[in-house]
């Protein structure tokens, strides 16, 4: 009996050790076991012939909200070719609304619920030990007498009981690894999925050093720990990142999501002695706003976060990720545009912006019409307007967030001199450049460097001839001239002084 374990490869996290632990757990039975991971961008066509070629008995999915629909198209084309063959999805996407994934989907055999290793398990020595007792494993979804039947999902798994996910999985210098040292969500607000009953459980400390000295010795690139709020237990992350401190090889770098507000003094301290390039932390904000964060189940001080943040940023050289998600409870533009100062005025090294997903699963799903969320029923599951913010001002703040990627870096001086000089806050500045690129179409001259440079310094030299100060300009240019040098190549600068240094735009009417 030849079992397939596989997924189609996207950015979600939920994906990526997933195969390697369920492997682990029934690569020593008897049945051959392969696993195989397709890439987003294969044809449906050419992944089915593929499978049908290697006439697998099982197939198990894992899936995902962004490969989902790509997954049951192959599942559906199997069954029309092989009908015996077993066809099974699971992941978190499918946890939630199984009944309804099924009915939707008859091309789906079995759905997996919950932590698949022990579904999975079960599932196997049922179908080897020809016992079938469907019913009796926790977190099975399956068809009988033209039934769907939807098992509960049963107690989290102990675990330490799951071996090493790179037990069986040799891994290459600079590649980029996932870990996962805990189980569990300790975030559990409006917007997460999460398993009701699904405790919080760590490995023992030992355990994962000893793990950690596995992708070290092996100079990995980078280790990117999948669970949120890593730092759920001050005291364990201490110990965890003190030892990674201790033991650096001046190559590898971790990455983990952080709650800020944990972070209190002497773990700043301690991350302070970390050599740069180490860590890197997504830390979410979210808001500033303390009746947005209440709603959305986000109870955390806000101004102890923002304290700790900052201390984060000013003495240590952990580079940090922000963000601020758009579309919460209460959250007008205007209380938006309040957060959106605060936080870009800590100075991350990057900030990024998100608008609120309402997901299977979550609270807010749940309450979409206690606040008047209207949103995508497809991926992404956007929120498209609420009782608080317009469908238009959403728009209008991705479209900022998109001009804030492109000039977040390269233009440190001139971007808070600009600021400076017109006494424009943050988001004004952002949302004033968006409209200045779209109402003199520069989007398409943004694919040069040269160019960005050049819309900075047009953009400026309008705001200070509406201000009547156009000595400053000068002045910006040098600054300007000042972030190129630290940040481009010298044929770029070459290509911006041989061309000047406005770009042109629509005339005044």
């Amino acid at each position: 009996m030849k079992l397939l374990l596989s997924t189609v490869k996207t950015d979600c996290f939920d994906s990526k050790l997933a195969l390697k632990n369920m492997y682990n757990v029934v690569g020593n039975a008897p049945l051959e076991v392969t696993l195989r991971e397709f890439e987003l961008s294969e044809n449906d066509q050419r992944i089915y012939e593929e499978l049908l070629d290697k006439k697998y008995n099982i197939l198990y999915f894992h899936a995902d909200e962004i490969n989902e629909s790509k997954i049951v198209h192959i599942c559906e084309m199997i069954k029309k070719a092989i009908p015996s063959c077993i066809t099974i999805v699971g992941g978190a996407e499918v946890s939630f609304e199984t009944r309804e994934f099924m009915l939707a989907h008859p091309e789906v055999d079995y759905v997996f619920r919950g932590e698949g290793e022990k579904v999975l398990f079960d599932f196997v020595r049922s179908i080897i030990t020809y016992s079938f007792n469907f019913e009796s494993i926790d977190g099975l979804a399956y068809r009988e007498n033209d039934e769907i039947l939807v098992n509960k999902i049963g107690e989290p798994i102990r675990y330490e009981d799951i071996p090493f996910a790179y037990d069986k999985f040799e891994v290459q210098e600079g590649e980029t690894v996932f870990y996962e040292s805990s189980r569990g969500v300790p975030d559990t607000c409006h917007y997460s999925q999460y398993m009701p009953g699904a405790s919080l459980r760590s490995l023992s400390l030992n355990r994962i050093c000893n793990e950690l000295r596995y992708f070290l010795v092996k100079k990995v690139g980078r280790v990117e720990f999948v669970e949120k709020w890593f730092n759920y237990d001050v005291s364990r992350a201490y110990r965890i990142w003190e030892y990674l401190i201790n033991n650096d090889n001046g190559f590898t770098s971790f990455s983990f999501d952080v709650n800020g507000d944990l972070l209190d003094e002497e773990t700043v301290e301690l991350l302070s002695e970390a050599r740069e390039g180490l860590f890197h932390f997504n830390i979410d904000i979210e808001s500033t706003n303390a009746v947005a964060l209440a709603a959305a189940g986000r109870k955390e001080n806000i101004y102890q976060l923002m304290y700790n943040v900052s201390k984060l940023l000013q003495n240590s050289k952990v580079n940090v990720r922000v963000v601020q998600r758009v579309g919460l409870p209460g959250e007008t533009i205007e209380l938006f545009e309040r957060s959106f100062n605060k936080i870009y005025n800590l100075g991350a090294d990057e900030f990024d912006i998100k608008v609120l997903r309402i997901k299977k699963g979550t609270m807010f799903r749940q309450k979409a019409d206690e606040f008047g969320y209207e949103y995508s029923r497809e991926y992404p599951n956007e929120v498209i307007t609420n009782d608080y913010i317009s469908a238009a001002n959403i728009v209008r703040i991705k479209l900022v967030a998109e001009t804030l990627r492109t000039f977040e870096h390269g233009f440190e001086n001139s971007i808070s001199k600009i600021m400076f000089d017109t006494g424009m806050k943050p988001f004004d500045f952002f949302d004033g450049l968006t409209s200045f690129v779209m109402e003199n179409d520069l989007s398409c001259k943004m694919g040069k460097a040269e160019n960005l440079y050049r819309i900075i310094y047009t953009y400026a030299a309008d705001l200070y001839d509406k201000n009547e100060d156009t000595l400053k300009l000068q002045i910006l240019q040098e600054v300007l001239h000042s972030d190129m040098n630290n940040n481009v190549s010298q044929d770029v600068i070459r290509r911006l002084e041989r061309k000047g240094w406005e770009i042109h735009v629509k005339a005044k009417s």
